[in-house]
Order: C-alpha cells, then sequence, then structure tokens
C-alpha cells in the first residue's frame, strides 16, 4: 500500500551498443526507491560479454538520475491531506449534565437562524494547503453518526450553502438545520463535511470531519444569571446585610403608618367639608318668610 510507480525512457550511454531502455521506478509513500526493473531492450545486449555489462552498469545508474519523468503513474497514492475544522459559530452554550452526573458544554442553534461552519485543508504536517480547489459538501447526521431521514416533504433537513469550494485552503458553510431535537427523539445532530466525489472520499478518508453534537431548538430561552458570590468575612458580612434590611423595612413600615395617618385626617377634612356643603345647599333650598304690615 502507498506505492508509486514511475517510468522512464533513457538511452544508457556505453562504448558498445546502445540499447533503448524502459526504466521503471517503485517508490515507497515515504519517497524511497524500492525497486528498479528495465523493460524492453535487453534481447540487444544480451550477448555481450560479462565485463562489457559491467562496464555499462554505471553508465546505466548515471541516466537515471538524469532523465526526466516522460509517463504518469496510474497507482493510488495516499497524499495525507485532510480537513480540519477552523470555526463553528453556534447561536447559544448551555451547560448540561450526562447521565454519569458530570456537566459539560451543550451547543444550541435555533432552526429560524443561519449558523457558520469554517472548515480548511491541511497536508500531513497540518499546514494549510492554500494552492487547493477542493469542491466540498455539508451532510446532516445524528450524534451518533448514522444518517438522518428526511421525514416530510415540505423543507430539506439542512438548507443554505451545503456545496461550497474549497478555496486558498478553506471553505466557509452557512447553514440552518430545519429539524427539532424534540421531535427526533431528543437526538443532537452533527454536520459531516467531505469531498463532492465520493471516490475522493474513499481514497483519502481523512478529507472528512464532523462538528460537534448540536441541539436544535425554535426558541433561544435567556441565560440564567450566575449565582451571586459569596462575600468576604463569611457570617458577619451576611448579618451587616440582614441589619441593614431590618432598618429598611422599618423605615419602609414608620413611613407607610405616617401616610395612613395622613390618609385618616385628609378623609376626616373631607367629610366636614362635605357635611358644610350639604348645608349650604339646604339653606338655599328653604323659603325665605316675609313680614305682613300691622
Amino acid at each position: 500500500a502507498g506505492l508509486a510507480t514511475s517510468c522512464w525512457n533513457m538511452a544508457a550511454s556505453g562504448n558498445g551498443t546502445t540499447p533503448s531502455l524502459d526504466v521503471r521506478l517503485t517508490r515507497s509513500q515515504s519517497g524511497n526507491i524500492l525497486d528498479i526493473d528495465f523493460i524492453g531492450g535487453l534481447s540487444e545486449v544480451a550477448g555481450s560479454s560479462a565485463p562489457a555489462a559491467a562496464a555499462a552498469a554505471p553508465a546505466t545508474t548515471t541516466a537515471i538520475a538524469t532523465v526526466a519523468p516522460s509517463c504518469s503513474s496510474t497507482a493510488v497514492v495516499i497524499s495525507g491531506r485532510k480537513l480540519r475544522i477552523l470555526e463553528h459559530r453556534v447561536h447559544k452554550v448551555e451547560m448540561r449534565t450526562r447521565e454519569n452526573g458530570e456537566s459539560e458544554e451543550e451547543l444550541v442553534v435555533s432552526n429560524l437562524r443561519p449558523f457558520t461552519l469554517k472548515v480548511g485543508v491541511h497536508d500531513s504536517a497540518d499546514v494549510p494547503i492554500v494552492d487547493c480547489s477542493l469542491p466540498l459538501r455539508a451532510t446532516l447526521l445524528y450524534e451518533n453518526g448514522s444518517a438522518v431521514k428526511q421525514t416530510s416533504l415540505s423543507e430539506p433537513l439542512l438548507v443554505g450553502e451545503t456545496d461550497v469550494v474549497a478555496l486558498q485552503g478553506a471553505a466557509t458553510f452557512k447553514l440552518r438545520i430545519t429539524s427539532l431535537s424534540s421531535h427526533r427523539d431528543k437526538q443532537r445532530f452533527r454536520i459531516q463535511v467531505a469531498p463532492q466525489e465520493e471516490s475522493l472520499t474513499r481514497t483519502e478518508p481523512l478529507l472528512s470531519v464532523v462538528t460537534d453534537p448540536m441541539k436544535s431548538v425554535t426558541k433561544l430561552g435567556r441565560a440564567m444569571p450566575p449565582p451571586p458570590l459569596p462575600s468576604p468575612g463569611g457570617d458577619a458580612a451576611a448579618e451587616g446585610v440582614k441589619r441593614r434590611c431590618r432598618e429598611t423595612l422599618d423605615a419602609h413600615a414608620q413611613s407607610i403608618a405616617q401616610l395612613q395617618e395622613t390618609h385618616v385626617q385628609i378623609a376626616a377634612e373631607l367629610e366636614a367639608v362635605a357635611s358644610l356643603a350639604q348645608r349650604a345647599v339646604r339653606a338655599k333650598a328653604e323659603p325665605t318668610s316675609v313680614a305682613a304690615p300691622v
């Protein structure tokens, strides 16, 4: 596995007959030469003497080192390219408790808003390959890696820029998951990015990457404020806070009592004014008696 075969056509220089030879080199993945085969032209030198063959050997070695390749290999060579997630922006990060009691961060996205995923094409030394143009495709998976099946014909499971070409070694996807975790037995989702050509994925399996699991919801709830930190000083500080609270409550109670007394006084004054007004109205309504002349 990982062997490459290259062909050269050369003329082995020597003092006698100059046959035309085809040289086939078999290299390992690291580039070392494992085997050298000479194809064609050997019948012309079969009858030559051993000294002549021995004299021609150094010339043959020199020719192999100087000629240029004239045909390409058809052997499958693993290049070492791989995909790496450079950026994964979600809408919210929550804390969840796992089955074993441990807490972990949970990525949350809304099915109403797109999120961003950026991947890069790197070599085996994890260096970005900037002179790369690779068509990529994003697909939706469950957290366990199985494919998500379409349950309705109304809308695809994953919408947005699902097919992107990685230019200069990077590709950015803007995606939106239309399905909800609550409609899929509370399962979370992952995004898989791989080449659009399936044959390329088979020959270079490292050109495939998946994101961390995400929960898909409709509404993003507001984040709960963190609990207040304990005040330095322990019980003494707590007692001081309680004392100030009691003093404030007592002051408010006194203010309320004063307002109630003022309300009673105002009600009494209003009642007196109303009584005087009623008397004035009755006095105007009674007829005035006039004394008769004697």
